[in-house]
């Protein structure tokens, strides 16, 4: 299953793909409205909002590149929020979707230790959880999601998890969000029940990072299954969960 939406077809500007840039750190910021059944269909992708960050040498520009991107990102995290009706007193949920004990698939995890909340302020509106995999609890995230999402009244829920990658470089380089929500497991083909407003009732964000790469995309002769990942990832785990959590803080 692809999961970046650029990588999705050939030629997508015929379907109303752009690309802007902001004007540091060779960051390019590409958008595609996904707005018919039609448009929908040829690409595999809901309907909903789409933007990719890409950024391929961040990793080497360091920290103040982080918070650039981190605040490029919060910037269309904001739209999304807008476009929903959504505001400052909105109930959110995050969810740290993956398995927190395979570094690659970590990402989610990673970002909630990271992004801080006041749990003890009388009027508590952001929420957390990594619900894990059902391999390791014997739970499908769905159910508990939708139990939480139910129980705390939510009105929003904001995803993040690790993505696949058909291309090397864009290994733990881009970033990309829309407001469709996201399938468990899609990045191993291991499909959960999907996280979006019409299994949970309340507009799903997503938040995913590209940290594993498909072998038999780069190499027909690596079997299907076949996972790899940066030999430093986890300093680059490290460095897409800063700007995630970052990006947050700024926009809820």
């Amino acid at each position: 299953m692809i999961d970046l939406i650029d990588e999705c077809a050939s030629d997508l500007k015929k379907l109303g793909y752009k690309t802007v840039q902001p004007g540091k750190y060779s960051l390019t910021i590409g958008k595609l409205e996904v707005d018919s059944l039609a448009k929908s269909k040829e690409l595999g992708f809901d309907k909903g909002s789409y933007f990719i960050f890409n950024c391929p040498l961040m990793h080497y520009y360091g920290m103040d590149c982080f918070e650039y991107l981190a605040y490029e990102i919060s910037k269309y995290l904001k739209k999304l929020l807008r476009k929903h009706n959504l505001n400052k007193k909105s109930r959110v949920l995050i969810v740290g979707l993956g398995n927190p004990e395979i570094l690659a698939d970590s990402v989610g995890d990673k970002v909630l230790k990271l992004t801080q909340i006041d749990v003890f302020k009388k009027s508590i509106r952001i929420f957390k959880f990594a619900p894990n995999i059902f391999a390791n609890t014997g739970i499908n995230s769905f159910d508990v999601v939708h139990m939480l999402a139910i129980w705390q009244d939510i009105d929003a829920i904001l995803i993040i998890d690790a993505l696949a990658t058909e291309s090397v470089s864009r290994l733990a380089t881009c970033f990309q969000i829309n407001d469709v929500g996201m399938t468990p497991g899609s990045a191993v083909n291991n499909l959960g029940h999907k996280l979006c407003k019409d299994t949970l009732g309340v507009p799903c964000l997503s938040i995913g990072v590209p940290t594993m790469l498909l072998a038999g995309k780069v190499d027909e002769s690596f079997p299907d299954d076949l996972i790899l990942t940066p030999k430093d990832i986890h300093q680059q785990i490290d460095n897409v969960s800063k700007i995630i959590s970052l990006a947050i803080s700024r926009t809820i």
